[in-house]
């Protein structure tokens, strides 16, 4: 919760989202279920489902102690932290995420934006990894789904 009141790039991130934008966390080493989204612009991570998530993640200790070591980092550097540790093979690294909406749903609530926030540091990531062009947005989320 430290980390997403604080970092820049959780406010820029987060400043994206719409009413809506939601998603579903578990972690690996605790009980529990909690939910993120962002009020008046600001991420608030809180106790509990959500309503209707776009996502579900579950995440391990490695991933977020990494994340949380980057307070001052920016949105591309994040996002691709981020990234880095749902590609992890490592379990206790690793981000599971699975996806519960659609392209037009996650365009709608925002999370196309943050996507874009990261620029070319995400883009440059994502090429890396094989997703080049107006498509690659679209196969990234497809082996996202269950």
């Amino acid at each position: 919760m430290h980390f997403l009141r604080t970092s820049p790039a959780a406010r820029t991130a987060a400043g994206s989202l719409r009413n809506g934008a939601e998603v579903g966390i578990t972690f690996s080493n605790h009980g529990g279920e909690w939910h993120f989204r962002s009020v008046d612009s600001k991420p608030q991570l809180e106790p509990g489902q959500p309503a209707d998530p776009d996502f579900e993640l579950r995440l391990a200790p490695g991933a977020v102690r990494a994340i949380c070591a980057k307070p001052d980092a920016h949105v591309g550097d994040l996002g691709v932290a981020f990234f880095e540790h749902i590609v992890a093979r490592d379990p206790e690294k690793r981000i599971r995420v699975k996806l519960r909406s659609g392209l037009v749903k996650l365009a709608l609530r925002g999370w196309l934006g943050v996507l874009a926030k990261g620029g070319p540091t995400v883009i440059g990531w994502m090429a890396q990894k094989g997703l080049r062009g107006p498509s690659a947005v679209a196969v990234a989320l497809s082996r996202l789904k269950d």
